[in-house]
């Protein structure tokens, strides 16, 4: 049960944004090291069954000789018989520091913003920091793998509590990276985030097809597990997409 004390805008949330802004900023000017890919799905059914679904991410990556930033900005909205049943925003930021020139041995500082209204979560800022390693690596295949802590602020929408909680967590994160040939790749993350409050599981897949020099097809899955939710909120969410990836 989550505590419904009355909160306010946190100073890690504050630090966060004010971060985030400032590396839009740097993005904006920078013209070498840089990539991108932006990735768009949309259906619109009518008829007997009615339903709208619109996802959309941007991810962003700079490069420097021995410094990565990557920046993921990500958007998904559902509604069934003009229902809502999905509202998720997600702002993650990430910075690398790599330590050889192979770039297998780096430590990181991250920040996280998300907002899901069906998950009854008004804000969850997160601040991390760890140590990344590549632990397999072929012209193919890419495994690395990341530890780290940091600290974490939830707040809850009223539906769901209209209350707050801090706490310090764990994280460990594997990121599995495969080409099969010239045109087609797939790619699958897991993430565990540890606390003393609850557990959280977030795992997501995608097989990506190029159909031109700057455009893939991507079918993915998405699942989130939160051994603690807010109170009438559940404890799992899954999502299959199919979209368009355009790369520059």
């Amino acid at each position: 049960m989550k505590a419904v004390a009355k909160y306010s805008q946190s100073p890690i949330t504050k630090a966060i944004l004010a971060g985030a802004m400032f590396s839009v900023s740097a993005v904006s000017f920078a013209d070498n090291g840089l990539k991108g890919s932006g990735e768009l799905g949309y259906s619109d059914t009518s008829g007997n069954t009615e339903s709208t679904s619109l996802y959309a991410s941007l991810k962003l990556t700079y490069n420097l000789d021995a410094w990565e930033i990557k920046s993921l900005l990500e958007a998904n909205y559902q509604e069934e018989s003009q229902v809502q049943t999905q509202e998720r925003y997600l702002f993650d930021l990430q910075g690398n520091r790599y330590y050889n020139a192979s770039r297998s041995y780096y430590s990181f500082a991250g920040a996280r913003l998300e907002k899901s209204k069906f998950e009854g979560i008004a804000l969850d800022s997160t601040l991390t920091a760890g140590l990344g390693k590549t632990l397999y690596k072929t012209d193919a295949t890419k495994l690395t793998a990341e530890l780290g802590a940091g600290y974490q602020n939830i707040e809850y929408t009223a539906t769901f509590g209209n209350g707050s909680e801090d706490q310090l967590i764990g994280r460990v994160k594997a990121d599995l990276a495969h080409k099969f040939n010239e045109n087609v790749d797939f790619g699958q993350d897991l993430t565990t985030t540890l606390s003393d409050n609850n557990t959280k599981i977030e795992a997501n897949s995608a097989l990506k097809v190029k159909l031109a020099e700057k455009m893939r097809l991507s079918a993915g899955f998405k699942y989130r597990y939160n051994s603690d939710p807010a109170t009438g909120a559940r404890k799992v969410d899954k999502q299959t997409l199919l979209t368009l990836v355009f790369d520059f």
